[in-house]
């Protein structure tokens, strides 16, 4: 994220990056099409929260009820409390809330279908509207849901502490260690920070000279906190739920959202305070999540076709969005669960790419006089070895997924997963062999591995600048100004004397009393040198 965020501020623009490296070019567009598949989902997501919470707002939801279905178990949710003070173990498959969510989720009929054509309509002409903004208000959207999700989940958590008894069986659960590393959490890292995403972006709002690794490092914190905190609301709920009654699976994220985490809350005592929060929640951060994955991508092909404006190609993002959406949505369980597995490897070796072309032909060494040029410090050797070893670790982890993929026991989910992943493999082969045939052509093979002498700062002073910055005077310029600048000696500040004006001198002039007599414009050495030397030159 620091990279990426870092490439943008000093850039001044969102594109493909193909001026940095030209391959740089068919993984944006991989990347790309990562990101539009995640706005495809989350809008689907967005969507069915929206309806969920239409169907919510009566007295008793439609998860509390049964309906006569023949031949079908079903036990309401005043039934599951009573049998709980029975001490009775239900199954969720017979319970209410499972009915509900697979009349509302996995039914076709026409009224279902028509409901989410008119739902997912609403959800992408609000984004259209949300979407082609100014860019401060869009900032400022961010920034409200940002804060909404951040004191709804703190006071949620303070509530729980002082009116259940499992939170603090919740916290030691979530940090408990015997289970080892599961490299599914991979994921939960990768995907807000942005690995193999188009990432965030300021639009141009923000001064080029932010502390980039301060604003991540705050960033990471604040969401590792966070993320902990809903983690923790989440596991109180589901100890409340599953004292009464046996979940054995939780199929996908979205079967917990949707049927497990509200029959959990008709076991607290303020039901409906969690269920307003967990919706509420979901539809602020789904929002300002879709506004800012349409606005990144319309900017990137505005980028690419400087024609067209920039409202058209969020207009036809949009269209396209609403086209795809209703297919998406219809999609069994099984198959969004094969997509996503083909989104996270895909996230993952894309990811991979980009910071080793970056890293490894840019130049790691080259990235980091870029930081300095532009933010006035160095990386430090930690930063720097994190950069040069994070494609390694990537690959560890997509080998590690990819076995994890020829394992899935669903056939159409693995089939799902392979098929996404070859598409969008094929993607970034053409593009990067239209780019190298390119440079063959041109008998430049090795322009492949160099970067357009345009990168870098908007304003051609800047780029000029670049060039000629010096690193190494930069880095040994001290506070007296000598001249000396050697990376094995440090400078001991004596002043520049020259051996046919010592004599003639007084002795008081050429004392250590007045070694920093000299004018501020005069340069300083350590070094005394011959003045018949310089008539000679």
């Amino acid at each position: 994220m620091f990279m990426d965020f870092f490439i943008k501020q000093y850039t001044r623009r969102l594109d493909t990056c193909k001026a940095l490296n030209p391959l740089m070019r068919g993984v944006s567009f991989g990347i790309l099409l990562q990101t539009a598949i995640w706005t495809l989902l989350h809008a689907s997501n967005l969507a069915d929260a929206v309806r969920f919470v239409m169907v919510s707002l009566s007295r008793s939801p439609a998860w509390t009820k049964c309906y006569n279905i023949s031949n079908v178990t079903c036990l309401s949710s005043q039934e599951l409390i009573l049998n709980c003070r029975n001490a009775m173990v239900t199954d969720f498959s017979n319970t209410s809330a499972h009915l509900s969510y697979a009349r509302q989720f996995s039914s076709y009929d026409r009224n279902s279908l028509s409901m989410r054509l008119f739902v997912i309509a609403i959800v992408w002409i609000c984004n259209f509207f949300v979407a082609t903004i100014t860019d401060s208000a869009l900032l400022k959207l961010f920034k409200f849901s940002f804060l909404f999700g951040l004191f709804s989940t703190a006071f949620i958590l303070i509530f729980l502490m002082f009116s259940t008894k499992y939170t603090t069986k919740a916290f030691y659960d979530i940090m408990n260690i015997k289970d080892g590393f599961n490299c599914k959490s991979v994921n939960l890292v990768t995907d807000p920070l942005g690995v193999g995403l188009i990432g965030a972006y300021d639009f141009g709002n923000l001064s080029p000279f932010l502390m980039v690794d301060n604003a991540v490092i705050i960033f990471a914190l604040v969401f590792i906190m966070s993320a902990f905190a809903r983690s923790m609301i989440v596991r109180v709920l589901y100890m409340h739920l599953n004292k009464c009654v046996n979940v054995k699976l939780i199929e996908t994220p979205h079967y917990l959202l949707f049927a497990i985490l509200p029959l959990s809350t008709e076991f607290m005592d303020a039901h409906k305070l969690f269920v307003l929060y967990i919706y509420l929640y979901l539809m602020a951060i789904l929002v300002s999540c879709l506004a800012m994955f349409t606005s990144s991508i319309s900017r990137l092909l505005h980028s690419e076709f400087r024609s067209v404006k920039n409202i058209y190609i969020v207009g036809l993002l949009c269209f396209l969005g609403f086209t795809l959406s209703l297919p998406l949505s219809i999609f069994t369980i099984k198959r969004r669960s094969g997509i996503l597995y083909g989104l996270n490897v895909c996230t993952l070796y894309l990811g991979g790419f980009k910071v080793a072309i970056v890293m490894w032909i840019y130049g790691v060494q080259r990235f980091a006089t870029d930081i300095q040029f532009c933010l006035g410090f160095k990386p430090t050797r930690f930063w720097m070895f994190l950069w040069a070893m994070l494609p390694v670790f990537i690959l560890v982890v997509l080998i590690y997924k990819a076995i994890e993929i020829a394992h899935i026991e669903d056939p159409r989910s693995q089939i799902t997963a392979l098929v996404w992943t070859l598409i969008t493999l094929f993607i970034v082969v053409i593009f990067n062999a239209k780019i190298i045939a390119k440079y063959i052509l041109k008998n430049n093979l090795a322009g492949v591995f160099k970067s357009d002498p345009k990168y870098g700062p908007p304003e051609l002073d800047d780029r000029k600048n670049r060039r000629n910055f010096n690193e190494l005077y930069h880095s040994r310029q001290c506070k007296h100004e000598c001249l000396i600048l050697d990376e094995k000696y440090d400078c001991n500040h004596l002043p520049l004397m020259f051996k046919d004006h010592l004599a003639s001198e007084p002795s008081s002039a050429s004392s250590l009393t007045n070694i920093y007599d000299a004018g501020p414009s005069k340069k300083r050495t350590s070094s005394v040198i011959d003045v018949s030397i310089l008539h000679m030159n």
